[in-house]
């Protein structure tokens, strides 16, 4: 085989089976070795200045020495190709499993599009059933509202159609006793005047008796009338009571429609989340996927001048000088306290492969500053949802920062616009430009900007001072994350300041003041429960004053509902349930320094291959 044979299989050297520098530094020795025999024999002959034939034989005794040591060199090299021939063939192996893998992969992304699809359609059967059984109770409510009035109208006939009947046979039974009255009255004429007197009185008596039953009649039938109108006012009454249930039912059922609308849509943005999130682990997958072939592939180019920049050194032996790894000539303006003249490279190493080399180590050190959205689970006792109706012109929320998806911007509603679920609103600046978050202290009025209402957390009570500046400060009762691991110099360094962040949740003991700051209590989690906080000790410490100069430690406020114990057993009296949108989840914190510790792990890697096998720079 030749040089360039040579050159293609060292090229492929793997960074498993890295020639052994012990052989190289034997196989140089005996290099050496036989041209010092040859040029001792050589001298010894110009000494004597007589080359006899003993002379002759003795060289070429040593010249068959060195042929013969050249042969073994020559086979061990091919035993060293036929092994890095067979590493060639299990990383292509390698490779198509991989492309197998991400094949896979892509299927898996298919089939969850597919769920989401299906999802998708079951919430839309979900709302035209919701629809249909909207349509059937307001049916039922016409045709109760319309039984009611004609069972009211029947009732109400039948009342005047009884009256009229008793009035009629009352008619009647006065129009029979007249006639009674007249026969009788004839009789008595026919009979004896002192009978006649007799049944005068007696009629008399009669006449008075009926006048009597005739005026109970009509006081009866006044009675009757009244109560038709007590009872017409009672009907007056139901309906009004009928319209105004209507009207109630109405606001619930269009609440009840804005609150499904607004479920859906938070629904459908966790699933864009969602989505988002598996696209950024895939894309980091492949990416991590992408810098190990890189690193392979710059290892196997680096072995390859490696072994080419070997060959021309043995090929002209000339003095030693010292050698120079890459990690130094990377970092050489650490070391200008070494002699150049016992530094200098022998050999150099071209400008464009250094800076490939520069290049593919700063990927590395590279940091993804992009935050991960936060999804949040629902809380257990108190409902902290928001519709269009719960926003009013004029009043300050706070909003979710796309930093880290806690609310710790202002905003002052100007303008609502239910048909779109959207407001406008007009941004709080701080008015001390500051370049950490900041949510506590002195706003003015900024740029104006029309949002959803998802993106809205929970309304502030701040103090305005008129058109100067608006005041945002902790007051007592309130519940706030502060910055674990604050430090006053975020204020001169804020690319110290960048997420992922930590956060002790407080609640507020007292109001802001300017000579003393704000009394907060530490919380900690209750165990068994996904947001409820009782006070308990951080670091030794249950409370402390944050004084005026740590403001700056107040990352957010954090809506919360004091809980009085009865809710559920295990709940402490007095504790809080947190909003779980302002509270984050620490398993993201473990996502991220898990991804931060395989960045550095590959860096440590790059480092360890430089250390191990180091470029040897020659004249």
């Amino acid at each position: 085989m030749g040089t360039e044979s040579l050159l293609s299989s060292g090229g492929d050297t793997s960074e498993k089976d890295p020639a052994p520098a012990g052989k190289e530094d034997h196989f140089r020795e005996r290099v050496l070795g036989s041209d010092l025999r040859v040029m001792d024999g050589d001298f010894m002959g110009f000494d004597e200045n007589n080359l006899g034939e003993s002379d002759l034989d003795q060289i070429h005794k040593t010249a068959s020495s060195v042929l013969e040591s050249f042969s073994l060199m020559w086979e061990e090299i091919d035993e060293r190709c036929t092994s890095l021939e067979g590493l060639l063939k299990e990383r292509a192996m390698e490779l198509e499993l991989k492309e197998r893998s991400v094949m896979e992969r892509t299927l898996e992304l298919k089939k969850k599009e597919e769920e989401v699809e299906e999802r998708e359609r079951k919430i839309g059967l979900l709302e035209k059933s919701m629809l249909l059984r909207l349509e059937k109770k307001e049916q039922e409510i016409d045709m109760k509202q319309y039984l009611v009035s004609s069972v009211v109208r029947l009732v109400c006939e039948k009342a005047s159609e009884e009256v009229t009947n008793k009035l009629e046979e009352r008619r009647k039974e006065v129009e029979r006793l007249s006639k009674l009255n007249d026969d009788k009255s004839c009789e008595l004429e026919r009979t004896v005047l002192h009978e006649f007197d007799l049944k005068q009185k007696e009629s008399n008596e009669r006449w008075s008796k009926e006048a009597e039953l005739v005026r109970e009649s009509l006081k009866q039938l006044k009675l009757r009338e009244k109560e038709l109108s007590l009872l017409d006012e009672a009907i007056k009454e139901k309906a009004s009571e009928l319209e105004k249930k209507e009207e109630i039912f109405e606001a619930e059922k269009k609440a009840k429609a804005e609150e499904l609308e607004w479920k859906s849509e938070f629904l459908h943005v966790k699933e864009k989340k969602l989505e988002k999130r598996e696209d950024e682990l895939d894309f980091k997958l492949m990416e991590l996927e992408q810098r190990t072939i890189q690193a392979e592939t710059w290892k196997r180019s680096r072995g390859k001048l490696l072994a080419q920049k070997v060959r021309e050194a043995d090929s002209h032996i000339r003095p030693f000088k010292r050698h120079k790894s890459l990690r130094e000539h990377m970092h050489g303006d650490e070391d200008m306290g070494i002699d150049s003249a016992s530094a200098s490279p022998p050999v150099q190493i071209s400008e464009a492969h250094e800076r490939d080399i520069i290049e593919f180590v700063s990927i590395n050190d590279i940091d993804d500053e992009d935050p991960e959205p936060i999804m949040c689970s629902d809380s257990e006792f108190h409902d902290y949802s928001k519709t269009m109706s719960s926003f009013v012109v004029g009043k300050v929320w706070a909003l979710y920062d796309p930093i880290d998806e806690m609310p710790r911007l202002y905003g002052r509603i100007k303008k609502i616009n239910k048909s779109r679920s959207s407001l406008q609103v007009t941004w709080l600046e701080p008015k001390d430009e500051d370049s950490v978050p900041v949510a506590c202290g002195r706003f003015t009025y900024g740029a104006t900007e029309t949002l959803s209402h998802s993106t809205f957390s929970h309304e502030m009570q701040p103090i305005i001072h008129g058109k100067n500046f608006i005041a945002v400060n902790p007051r007592q009762g309130e519940t706030w994350a502060l910055f674990r691991d604050w430090s006053q110099s975020w204020n001169n360094n804020p690319e110290q300041h960048k997420p992922p962040y930590r956060y002790d949740f407080v609640e507020v003991l007292f109001d802001f003041e300017d000579h003393r700051g704000v009394g907060v209590a530490y919380l900690g989690k209750v165990k068994g429960f996904t947001s409820v906080f009782e006070q308990a000790e951080h670091n030794g410490v249950c409370q402390r004053v944050i004084n005026l100069e740590e403001m700056y430690r107040f990352s957010h406020r954090v809506p919360s509902f004091r809980l009085s114990g009865e809710e559920k057993e295990g709940v402490p009296a007095g504790s809080f349930e947190l909003d779980p949108a302002a509270v984050v989840d620490h398993s993201i914190y473990e996502e991220a320094e898990e991804t931060e510790r395989q960045s550095n792990d590959c860096g440590e890697g790059l480092e360890l291959a430089l250390q191990d096998d180091p470029f040897i720079i020659l004249d």
